[in-house]
This record gives C-alpha cells, sequence and structure tokens, in this order.
C-alpha cells in the first residue's frame, strides 16, 4: 500500500506535456527527495542509498507527466518492473542540494534532470497508453514501386499468396515495436472484399474506412511510395531517390489522424538494389513521425477529450432536441454536443467527451433516462448507435 500511495502523489494528466514530449521536450528537471537508513555509522552508504531513492522518486514524477494517477495504480507493478529497475538510464545529470540526519534516516533532497524522451518511448512501448485507447489494431495499405518494377498492392491481386513490400514490413516492424498491434496481412486479404473501384494504388480515407471496417482494423495506414532513378555518380555506381506519403485513417469514422511525407536516397552498383534501400530510408523515417504523430493524438485523447460520433435513431425533432439536453447534462465527462444532421426519424450528433465511447455505450446501459429509453444497437471506438424510444405515460 506504501507504494501505491506513493505512486498517487504524482496526480498530473496525459495531455500537453505527452504531446509536447513526443514532439522534441528532451528532458525536465524535477526536485525530488530520498531517505535511508543509516547503519553501524555508514554515511556514505546511506547517502548513496537516499540518492539512489531521490533519484527513483524523480522519474516517478516524470512518469506522472505522462499518465494520469488512476494508470499509475493499475499498472504499477509494470511500471516498477520495467521504469524504475532501470533509474539510472533516465536521469542524464543530478544535484545534491542539501543533506539532513534524523535519528538514524538520512535524507537528501535533489535536482534530476529527466530524459522525458527515452521515459515516454519506453512507456509507450511496454503499451500502457496503447492500452488507455483499447489497443487499436492497424492494417497498412501503402502501394510500392521500385525501378522497373510494377505497382506493388496486395489489395489489388488477389492471390492465394499474399507478399509484404519492403515499405509494409518496415512499416510493421517499427509500429510493432512500439507497442500496436497490427492485423495479419494474409488474413486481411481473406477477409477483405475488393471491388473493381478500390483496386487502385492510391486509396481515399473513405476507401481506407470500407476496406478496414472488413478487416475489423481500427487504423489504416494508406500512401504510396516510388523510387526513381537519378542517373550515374561515377564508378558504376547508381543513384536512387524515393519519396512516400502516407495517412492514418480511423476506420469507424474516417477521420484523418496523421499525414506524412518522406524522402531516402541511395547508391548501388545495381538501380533495384539502390531503390530497395532508398525505399527503406523512407519508409523508416515516415513510420517514426507517423507514430509520434499518432501517440500524440492519443494521448490528448486519453488525457484530455476525444470526438465521439453519435447517431440516433427513433425520435422526431422536438423529441431529438429535448433528449439532447438530457444527454448532456446526464452523462459524464461530456462537454459539448454538436449536431450534424437530421432527417426523418434519425439524428447525428458528435460529442467532446473526457470518456471513450466503450464508457460511453458502458454508462447509457446502465442509466435511466426518465422520460426516454436507450438501447446501444452498435459501437466501436469512436461511435455509437443508439435507438431511442420516448417513454409513453
Amino acid at each position: 500500500m506504501v507504494q501505491y500511495a506513493k505512486i498517487t502523489l504524482f496526480c498530473m494528466v496525459l495531455i500537453a506535456q505527452s504531446v509536447a514530449t513526443a514532439f522534441g521536450q528532451e528532458s525536465k528537471t524535477i526536485t525530488s527527495e530520498g531517505v535511508a537508513v543509516i547503519q553501524g555509522n555508514a554515511k556514505d552508504i546511506a547517502r548513496d542509498a537516499a540518492i539512489e531513492d531521490a533519484q527513483k522518486r524523480a522519474v516517478e514524477q516524470a512518469i506522472g507527466i505522462l499518465i494520469d494517477s488512476q494508470t499509475q495504480v493499475e499498472n504499477f507493478q509494470l511500471i516498477s518492473d520495467k521504469i524504475l529497475s532501470q533509474t539510472q538510464g533516465y536521469i542524464k545529470q543530478y544535484t545534491l542540494v542539501s543533506e539532513t540526519v534524523d535519528s538514524n534516516l538520512l535524507r537528501v533532497r535533489i535536482t534530476a534532470e529527466v530524459a522525458l524522451s527515452r521515459l515516454n518511448e519506453n512507456l509507450s512501448g511496454i503499451g500502457i497508453l496503447m492500452s488507455r485507447m483499447h489497443k487499436p489494431r492497424t492494417m497498412v495499405m501503402i502501394a510500392e514501386q521500385n525501378i522497373g518494377q510494377t505497382w506493388h498492392a496486395w489489395w489489388t491481386t488477389r492471390t492465394a499468396q499474399v507478399d509484404m513490400s519492403i515499405v509494409e514490413n518496415v512499416f510493421m516492424d517499427r509500429f510493432t515495436q512500439k507497442g500496436f498491434e497490427f492485423i495479419d496481412h494474409q488474413a486481411a486479404q481473406k477477409d477483405i472484399k475488393v471491388t473493381a473501384p478500390y483496386r487502385v494504388q492510391n486509396l481515399s480515407p473513405t476507401q481506407a474506412k470500407t476496406l478496414g471496417q472488413q478487416a475489423e482494423a481500427e487504423v489504416v495506414i494508406i500512401g504510396q511510395a516510388i523510387a526513381k532513378p537519378y542517373g550515374d555518380i561515377g564508378g558504376g555506381m547508381k543513384s536512387v531517390q524515393a519519396d512516400l506519403t502516407a495517412r492514418a485513417v480511423r476506420t469507424d469514422t474516417g477521420q484523418v489522424i496523421a499525414t506524412v511525407n518522406a524522402h531516402g536516397a541511395a547508391v548501388h552498383i545495381t538501380e533495384i538494389t539502390a531503390g530497395n534501400d532508398a525505399l527503406n530510408k523512407a519508409a523508416t523515417q515516415a513510420a517514426d513521425e507517423m507514430i509520434t504523430k499518432i501517440l500524440a493524438v492519443y494521448a490528448k485523447e486519453s488525457g484530455g477529450t476525444r470526438s465521439v460520433n453519435i447517431t440516433i435513431t427513433g425520435l422526431n425533432k422536438t423529441q431529438f432536441v429535448k433528449f439532447k439536453q438530457e444527454f448532456k447534462g446526464q452523462v459524464r465527462g461530456i462537454k459539448e454536443v454538436h449536431e450534424r444532421s437530421f432527417a426523418g426519424t434519425t439524428g447525428k450528433i458528435s460529442v467532446d467527451s473526457q470518456n471513450s465511447a466503450q464508457m460511453i455505450s458502458d454508462e447509457l446501459v446502465l442509466k435511466d433516462f426518465g422520460t426516454f429509453t436507450v438501447e446501444v444497437i452498435g459501437s466501436t471506438a469512436n461511435s455509437l448507435e443508439l435507438r431511442v424510444v420516448p417513454k409513453q405515460y
């Protein structure tokens, strides 16, 4: 219980600080205290132990900057094992500010510079943030063309065996290292029903939404990568450059949550090998930038507000207006309600919520709205479908 009490002291939410870290905040100076027992008058040993304890407390405070206190409690053992056991790796430097002796206890106060960028990377890698976002599954659909080759886009060719392109392999490797879950390529080909309009290299967000839903992916990364020759540079060496564009699309809403453009260049005696290297470099740059941007979106939503799209059926316009008011007033975490459309007995709204669609759904199932009966008939990570019926008295 002492450990849990300590970790809950650092009640700082995951919003702007996480986003700032994701886009380049390298470190933060933190003041912390540590304590150790003096045994056998060995103050030097106690001092070292107290400083180590203070450094651990500094890292705990840094964790508090990146994730909220409830997550710290729920994942304390995981954080303790994976992060706090490597305290020295996150402390760039420290200064001993004060030292006092109280009976047989030696207390120290330090200022420590904690490497937030590395800490944030490891927190993401162990899946804490991904868990808070309900572990969205990702699928990559990036068309690729190397020198002298046709476009490689597995969804355009219905064959029994699906090969991964260089770019897709790099994206999967980089993303899985950070704790992202990917939809299996072979399973995706089996589940996706691609009609003629979808057999194109340059998929639109709307097309990505449709195909991704068939494969039960929450996010689809679409784009194109092409390698082009740039001539000889002497000694028989060939210069090749690759350009890559990609977008991450949520499949339940069609929202583009991240975009990247990347460039890679390589030299080799053969153009195809140089093209492979250039595509690899461009893909590595694009994947890392895409990860940073997606995690920034997840961090902001996890600690702040997110947009949840809700479709409501069964009400006329007057009833719809009344239900919107009751919805905002009775459902926890709802900040704003925005009407998007209304036709017949179907209305669409988007809400700015501190809670996920899943949490809203769970609350609606149990809540009594008085004059309305509410039934959840469908849900995704970011959307809900409700059937609402006025009660008859």
